[in-house]
């Protein structure tokens, strides 16, 4: 019965009105839903309501290439495409909900201000916006859908009659007005348009672009914005006006000769991004010879001045283009490409231009450090720069896991408001490039478990299993940038949607059909990694990196007691890896590259903290002094790496991976590993030094088994060949002790191994009652 009495509300607005007015807002409210309807009453009674519809002008003409009929499928993409606009154009509204009324039309519902004019103005910028916004998602599946229509309509808090009534009217009032013709020059925001023209009322901003190596500002990018706190500040605003009004080409001349006019000037080697239309570049009026009379008076030269391209906006005629842009290159200015990868774009226009500089569009940027396609994109534009011989650079950089992921990426340099926000002044930023990350096992081996997944653990966005793919992603539109939302039930994880496999399956042909009104666990991923809250970060890494190529950086999910605790980036995990092997390696031996001493005294710690039992084997060669002072140095260095060699080999081979290995000092190494493969690592240990330890020596040495060479007495004598001494303590770490009784009993297990002639090995258990008897 629901079912049948929302079809005839959907009829009804197709009809001529049956019975009061009164009757059909019911109706209208009935079709929302409670919720919709608790929102709208309740901003009804202190706010002011917007009301904005959309409509396909041509619904039921638009066909594919195959004659396929298009309308309703376009209608899904017109209200994700209007939902993911409304932020950049009502400013100054609350966005409240959507819904579709029929086949062809899309109700929008705000709180706004009692600026009416401002927010009919917003509606017919929303309007080309979004017209512009389904063009270019449907480029593949149509050649374009004519126009959208938009009419809007307020409403005033507490109005005469029933509030249903005041709604329907209000709702009829802007069907009728999206389809009136309407003239752009009559509009409320023509006069305002002209008189910013007229009056040069454009300011400018500059923001750094960065390049990786060290850190240092290569230039700053010109942006243009019309007067603060008006309608028009934001630079699309001008711009898609201006493009209705076809006056782009003036206005486009205007922000140029304000940029230069706030410059500054610059050093020889800085430069100057200036945007153009792509248009403009055959304007009779815009010109090579032309652009160096103008920047000359402000001391700049063409080697200072980089061109901008937009790729989004496309080239009508390439050759024309290329032809244009030869003239401006022949006269010194180089040439940027702009929001590269950020549609339908083609390499092979960047093989024919060859521009200079290639800007990564932000779209490729935001979660470049969670969505494995992304990479890949940015991968291949870094390769691509590579072979053209073009600077590559990435716009939109706003966190420290972007960055750190993109110079890992071999990205030249970059811009975003995490290097610098675009300011009326020129700001060089201090900019401390990361490390590159780039995970290897065998960089970290040995130096397993020092630092908890705990300390990167965020808060998750979680849902149930029920809940639409419409619902979570209007719950992440107002929430901080998520790249994740984890899917729970009864307090456990039990999926992870990634934002950027949420938008591939919607954006697939018949993706918002089949997905955006369904439960989000159809398209979550129902196997992700889940890790406990105390696995170390190295661990973490290993089984992030371990999965599926699609999967690699996909968020882990952590849990505390089987409950959902957060989840952690898995960029975020490799920039404190990489964080954590700097630190480490400042402590490392410079000859082994082994962990030292204040490395080796973290671990201990560790395990003692955790009451770890650990067998704690001392290493040591017998007559390296003697074989050094034989042999040389050099040599003597050898026999150093081929322990370090031969300790690493045997943990690798019998034991796992939280053993660790450290090198002391010298010719002093220590193993802490498990008591149940600690003489299983001894016997591995001793074989492969007593099989590679002959390579070292002269024959007659190996025939006679001795070397000649003075003692630490002074005395020449025969010492016999280099062979190594260990002592192996056994340590539960349950009772309290002192490191003092714990390094006696380590020296005293040492010197019983010592006095066995040969490689040798002696294991004692280690009893704090005894052998530190005044440990409290």
């Amino acid at each position: 019965m629901a079912a049948l009495r929302k079809f005839f509300s959907k009829k009804l607005q197709y009809s001529e009105p049956v019975g009061s007015e009164d009757s059909n807002g019911h109706a209208l409210l009935a079709f929302f839903g409670e919720d919709a309807s608790r929102q709208l009453r309740a901003c009804y009674t202190n706010e002011h309501i917007g009301i904005v519809t959309l409509e396909l002008k041509d619904f039921y003409s638009l066909r594919s290439p195959d004659q396929d009929i298009l309308g309703p499928r376009i209608m899904d993409t017109l209200e994700y495409e209007a939902i993911r606009e409304i932020p950049n154009i009502f400013h100054h509204a609350r966005f409240l909900f959507s819904e579709r009324i029929g086949f062809c039309c899309v109700f929008l519902a705000f709180c706004i201000s009692e600026d009416v004019v401002s927010f009919a103005n917003a509606t017919q910028l929303f309007r080309i916006q979004v017209r512009e916004r389904i063009n270019r998602s449907l480029l593949s599946s149509t050649k374009g859908i004519g126009d959208v229509m938009a009419g809007y309509a307020y409403i005033p808090p507490r109005q005469q009659g029933p509030f249903s009534e005041v709604l329907f009217k209000a709702y009829c009032h802007s069907r009728r007005f999206a389809g009136e013709p309407k003239e752009l020059a009559s509009l409320p925001l023509y006069d305002e348009f002209r008189w910013i023209l007229e009056k040069g009322r454009i300011t400018t901003c500059f923001q750094p672009v960065i390049e990786f190596k060290h850190g240092g500002v290569v230039g700053w990018e010109a942006f243009s914005r019309g007067p603060e706190n008006s309608f028009f500040e934001p630079p699309q605003t001008l711009f898609q006006l201006a493009g209705e009004l076809d006056c782009t080409f003036e206005l486009e001349a205007l922000c140029r000769d304000k940029a230069l006019q706030s410059l500054g000037g610059l050093e020889p080697h800085q430069k100057l991004f200036l945007n153009n239309l792509n248009e403009d570049v055959n304007n009779p009026g815009f010109s090579a010879g032309q652009l160096r009379n103008l920047i000359e008076p402000y001391g700049l030269t063409p080697q200072n001045v980089v061109l901008e391209f937009a790729e989004r906006q496309g080239f009508r005629d390439m050759t024309m283009f290329f032809k244009a842009i030869e003239s401006f290159r022949k006269e010194g200015f180089a040439i940027a490409i702009d929001d590269v990868g950020s549609g339908d774009s083609s390499l092979r226009n960047l093989t024919q231009i060859r521009p200079d500089y290639i800007k990564i569009d932000l779209s490729l940027i935001d979660g470049i450090d969670s969505n494995p396609y992304h990479r890949s994109m940015v991968e291949t534009l870094a390769f691509l720069a590579g072979k053209l011989g073009a600077s590559i650079i990435a716009v939109g950089i706003e966190t420290e896991t972007e960055l750190s992921s993109l110079v890992s990426m071999g990205v030249d340099g970059g811009q975003g408001n995490l290097i610098g926000k675009p300011a009326q002044q020129k700001a060089s930023p201090s900019v401390t490039i990361p490390a590159k990350t780039v995970y290897d096992p065998a960089d970290t081996a040995g130096w397993q478990g020092f630092s908890p997944v705990r300390e990167l653990v965020r808060p998750a966005c979680s849902v149930c299993p029920e809940i639409t793919v419409k619902e979570v992603k209007a719950m992440l539109a107002d929430q901080p940038p998520q790249t994740s939302v984890v899917v729970v039930e009864n307090e456990a994880p039990v999926g992870l949607l990634m934002q950027y496999n949420m938008d591939r399956h919607l954006s697939t042909q018949f993706g918002m059909s089949l997905y955006y009104y369904r439960e989000v666990g159809r398209i979550m991923d129902t196997h992700p990694l889940v890790i406990d809250v105390e696995m170390s970060v190295e661990e973490a890494a290993r089984a992030a990196m371990s999965r599926e190529g699609t999967k690699v950086y996909d968020d882990i999910v952590v849990t505390e007691n089987g409950r959902l605790l957060g989840a952690v980036s898995v960029q975020g995990m490799l920039d404190k890896l990489a964080e954590m092997q700097v630190e480490l390696a400042k402590g490392a031996n410079p000859l082994s590259g082994l962990p030292g001493n204040v490395v080796i005294e973290r671990e201990l710690e560790k395990r003692v903290k955790n009451r770890q039992q650990t067998s704690m084997v001392y290493v040591d060669l017998d007559n390296f002094k003697v074989y050094n002072d034989v042999f040389g140095f050099e040599r003597g260095d050898k026999i150093i790496l081929l322990t370090a060699r031969t300790l690493t080999l045997a943990v690798d081979q019998v034991g796992n991976q939280r053993d660790f290995v450290g090198h002391v000092g010298g010719d002093d190494f220590i193993i802490l590993a498990e008591p149940g493969h600690v003489q299983a690592i001894c016997d591995t240990v001793l074989a492969v030094f007593a099989e590679e330890t002959p390579s070292l020596y002269r024959d007659e040495d190996i025939e006679r088994g001795y070397i000649v060479g003075k003692g630490r007495d002074g005395q020449v004598r025969q010492f016999p060949l280099v062979s190594l001494s260990l002592a192996v303590l056994d340590c539960t770490f349950q009772e309290r002790f002192s490191m003092d009784g714990l390094s006696e009993r380590v020296a005293e297990v040492k010197k019983l191994a010592k006095n066995i002639e040969g490689n040798s090995c002696v294991r004692e258990p280690f009893d704090p009652a005894v052998d530190c008897p005044t440990a409290s």
